[in-house]
């Protein structure tokens, strides 16, 4: 079922990176919500007055992400209207190759390429325009509420840990903490 009016939740994040010029300084984070598999997509899809189920909807997604990954593959980038473009990047190592090395035929791409990347640019024309600023205007913000809680802090301050976990505080006794 459709949501009329459906919010983008924004939170807070303090910044706990003592390097950064914005140490100590708060910012508006994006909640986190549950990623939406295909199969999850497929079913909102159908609720929106479909015609079609979502097996066949399913079907459709699932050979089109087949047909998207294999044309990608190939190096041609896809795009889908209203949405933007997804296409191929190459991420080589780090030091690069010299001419002598190309000059002497050493040139070869499994070794001088470290990745291929999938990226996205979303749609920027006038009608979908759906780049970053003018996206925000086509959400509707709203920070939690009072009685909600706010993701503060990590619990891990030690940045050569890899891991962070999530320390949440709800915002009132977050004031009372830090007001005196």
């Amino acid at each position: 079922m459709a949501v009329k009016n459906p919010q983008f939740l924004i939170n807070i994040r303090k910044n706990d990176n003592a390097n950064s010029p914005a140490y100590g300084k708060y910012y508006p984070k994006a909640v986190e919500k549950e990623t939406i598999s295909l199969r999850g997509l497929c079913n909102h899809m159908a609720e929106h007055n479909s015609i079609y189920g979502r097996d066949v909807i399913e079907g459709v997604l699932t050979k089109m992400v087949s047909c998207m990954t294999h044309l990608i593959a190939e190096g041609n980038p896809i795009k889908l209207d209203g949405l933007g473009i997804f296409y191929p990047t190459v991420e080589s190592i780090k030091n690069g190759i010299t001419k002598p090395e190309i000059l002497a035929g050493k040139w070869n791409a499994n070794t001088y390429v470290k990745a291929i990347h999938i990226r996205f640019r979303p749609e920027g024309t006038s009608e979908d325009d759906i780049t970053s600023r003018s996206f925000k205007d086509q959400c509707s913000l709203t920070t939690y509420g009072v009685e909600e809680k706010f993701d503060l802090t990590p619990d891990e301050q030690d940045p050569t840990k890899k891991k962070y976990g999530k320390k949440v505080t709800p915002l009132l006794d977050w004031i009372a903490e830090n007001a005196s």
